[in-house]
């Protein structure tokens, strides 16, 4: 019999948790594993099988690709490697030779499927559990209903009606039906419903889901199934009474998560700063929905491989093609020679923001300094006294600077201060040439639009050098958690659900709220009204406030807008195909070992 190996890596992964004969022969207490779920401490043992692969694979102790599946494609990223010459990296950023077999899909793919397989086994004990009360079992298991609409949300939204279980798979598959994406809404909202219902406002262990996250999920998801009025894919069209019933639940249900957000456990944060400062990564107060990394290799999945999704985004990769100098090198030291530096870690260097993302930003908009890291400091002494670093003509003639400066002692630059600065504004080559440290413009960056070079400001929200781990800076890993959810976006689904029904002044409240305390001094000087509110503005500002976190391609989608944004702000993709690339391709180990290839792939793939 052919059987899916996508799934047996997924689905079938959750088998040696769901029967008992693949532990039988290791399992000394002689007690079954069907026996031991039904028990309270197996039952708990259950539930946080439906978080392991969100760790494992999805988010942070793999390859990290899921980050490209869901932000690459879009206006606001581009290809950080000339000619698109990076493999499944260049496929997905570009839709150039993009399909089946771009390895970037197989991560999400797999690991939302054994996700919603552990989530399933989960749903499947819950009435079977002995020595817990129903209030109990139900906060327990709401936990497990949250994270299978979180994982059926993902699933459907990237590729699709799609296999859709609801009970654990305990055999292989020689065939996989599809369902309608209705189907999928069916149990996402059912399953949300229970999760704000059931689950706790506050859990003992760290990354536990909160019914905050459950307010924030069905927003987002009741919104996104109201915009199926087209019937896109494998849906039947919705009608605009469903789609206008629909609004209305995301509206309400934003709502209360914003007006409750302090009795339901988050805080919207006053200055943004505050949202991404390392210091606050695993304390954070605004987020809704973590998966958690740790410093203590026994407490993850993959031990020693931490949390690696911050270095795609990374503009330092000790690459003389972008930014780098003789006196920076990789390295977690923060003190040299008595001299207090900066950690530099080595990033990957795959993905950058495209111009039009960069420019959206205002001078008194702080989001670009809170979310972009432009800077970069001497680390590295090149003269015999152990304290500064010395022009070399490589690196001036790299930063395209007057080569006055090599060798000249004038321009030295003491460990610890600024080496390279890029900068937004353009700076006058004169100027550039009397400075001690390089200044690169961000222009000069984009000045062919379609093959920028990789002197670009690297995203930084996930980046928390206190958290680097592993031993070597030029293979660097991270403990910090990544921030799935948060209460900054609720209020764009709020303004958005309003914008969709009509309520203009909600939307520009909601607006404001986000944009104001991004505003120095708070002035309300970035302020908007409700002629500003249109559908640009409102992908605009998703942009500045959601770039790199998982959501820039669903958003598109669920506007409809990758036609109208693409051509609006990034050049590097032209052969993006509205037929085709609404959905993601099925992955070819998927493909080729179901009996159902030619049913099962999305269209034009």
């Amino acid at each position: 019999m052919k059987y899916n190996k996508s799934l047996s890596l997924g689905l079938l992964a959750g088998l040696l948790f769901t029967t008992a004969c693949s532990l039988e022969e290791n399992n000394p207490s002689g007690v079954s594993t069907d026996q031991e779920w039904r028990t309270p401490s197996g039952f708990e043992k259950k539930i946080n099988d439906c978080y392991f692969d969100l760790i494992r694979i999805i988010y942070g102790q793999a390859e990290d690709t899921y980050l490209m599946v869901a932000e690459a494609g879009t206006d606001i990223w581009q290809d950080a490697v000339a000619g698109g010459s990076n493999g499944g990296w260049s496929q997905i950023l570009r839709y150039d030779g993009f399909g089946a077999t771009t390895g970037m899909l197989s991560e999400g793919y797999a690991g939302f499927y054994s996700v919603l397989n552990s989530c399933n086994a989960a749903i499947f004990y819950a009435d079977k559990v002995n020595g817990l009360s129903k209030d109990q079992i139900d906060a327990l298991v709401a936990e497990a209903h949250f994270i299978r609409a979180h994982a059926l949300f993902n699933i459907v939204e990237h590729w699709g009606g799609k296999y859709l279980p609801t009970e654990p798979t305990t055999s292989p598959l020689s065939s996989l039906p599809c369902s309608k994406v209705n189907e999928f809404y069916d149990i996402i909202i059912s399953d949300l419903k229970f999760a704000m219902d059931k689950l706790p406002v506050s859990q003992s262990v760290r990354g536990h889901v909160t019914r905050a996250a459950a307010y924030h999920l069905y927003a987002k998801a009741t919104m996104t199934y109201a915009t199926y009025t087209d019937g896109l894919g494998n849906t039947d069209a919705i009608s605009a009474a469903q789609s206008t019933e629909l609004l209305n639940e995301a509206q309400k249900a934003a709502e209360y998560l914003i007006n409750n957000a302090s009795a339901l456990g988050v805080k919207f944060y006053g200055d943004v700063e505050d949202v991404f400062d390392e210091n606050n990564n695993k304390t954070n107060e605004e987020a809704l929905f973590v998966v958690c990394h740790s410093s203590i290799t026994a407490y993850n999945p993959r031990g020693n491989y931490f949390n690696r999704v911050w270095k795609h985004t990374s503009a330092y990769s000790a690459n003389t093609a972008g930014i780098y100098l003789d006196g920076m090198v990789a390295n977690y030291a923060t003190n040299v020679n008595g001299i207090d530096v900066p950690k530099l870690a080595k990033g990957n260097c795959y993905m950058q923001p495209s111009k039009y993302m960069l420019d959206l930003y205002n001078d008194k908009d702080l989001r670009y300094k809170a979310f972009f890291k432009d800077t970069y400091y001497v680390n590295k002494p090149t003269e015999t006294d152990g304290t500064v670093y010395v022009w070399t003509t490589a690196d001036a003639q790299r930063y395209k600077l007057s080569e006055d400066r090599v060798g000249n002692p004038v321009f030295n630059i003491t460990l610890g201060d600024t080496a390279v600065y890029l900068s937004r504004k353009t700076i006058p080559q004169a100027e550039r040439d009397a400075c001690r440290y390089a200044i690169y413009n961000i222009a000069d960056n984009y000045a062919n639009p379609a093959e920028p070079l990789r002197f670009f400001p690297s995203l930084k929200k996930a980046d928390t050098p206190a958290l680097y781990a592993g031993s070597n800076a030029n293979k660097p890993y991270s403990s910090a958690d990544c921030i799935v959810y948060r209460l900054g976006e609720t209020y764009l689904l709020s303004a958005e659900a309003a914008w969709r029904l009509g309520n203009t002044n909600l939307a520009v409240s909601r607006i404001n709220e986000l944009r104001n305390r991004a505003c120095l001094g708070h002035d309300h000087s970035m302020d908007i009204s409700a002629a500003d509110v249109t559908q640009d503005f409102l992908l605009d500002e998703y942009a500045r406030e959601m770039i790199g976190e998982w959501s820039r391609w669903s958003t598109l989608k669920r506007f409809r807008a990758f036609e109208s944004r693409l051509a609006k702000a990034n050049p590097q993709i032209t052969k993006f195909n509205k037929d085709i690339h609404y959905l993601r391709p099925v992955p070819l180990a998927e493909i080729q070992v179901i009996e159902n290839p030619q049913e099962y792939q999305n269209p034009g793939y």
